[in-house]
């Protein structure tokens, strides 16, 4: 008789996998991967040494693919929050930005911003802007070039 059958094995990794999806830490799917594994060495080759070997290598694999996914996933600059996620996207001056006050507010996706003029020059009133980077709470823009405004349908034309 085995110590843990094969169906204790695949339960175990489905408990696990479930675990896995409510709280996306890796830690439980690479075990339930493992249990799962070795419920399918345990049905096929019955005794504890085969399923348990089977379980250490599935669970050390799978724990080596998440950590090659989180290495690739953590080197993509895809993900822009705050701010950030600003810079390179247009907008509308609505009211003057003067660099002699300090002056000047932005629309940017709907949202309004302080603004700062980049070149130093003031930026009139329904200019449309282009975002380079972010100073504090003050975006920096700059004049947008005809071919940097980018319309389409889930954005409002600028």
């Amino acid at each position: 008789m085995d110590l843990i059958p094969a169906w204790l094995w695949f339960l175990a990794g489905l408990v696990l996998l479930v675990v896995e999806m409510n709280t996306a830490t890796f830690f439980f799917g690479t075990v339930g991967f493992g249990a799962l594994v070795a419920s399918l060495v345990d049905f096929f080759i019955p005794g504890e040494m085969g399923s348990f070997v089977a379980f250490v290598l599935a669970t050390g694999f799978a724990a080596y693919m998440a950590w090659k996914f989180d290495i690739y996933s953590s080197s993509q600059e895809t993900l822009k929050t705050g701010a950030d996620r600003l810079i390179g996207e247009t907008g509308l001056v609505e009211d003057k930005i003067d660099p002699a006050t300090g002056e000047g507010i932005v629309v940017v996706n709907g949202e309004k911003w302080r603004a700062e003029s980049k070149t130093g020059e003031p930026i009139m009133e329904e200019e449309t802007i282009l975002v380079k980077s972010v100073e504090g709470t003050s975006l920096v823009v700059d004049v947008a070039e005809a071919d940097n405004v980018v319309e389409g349908p889930d954005r409002e034309e600028v």
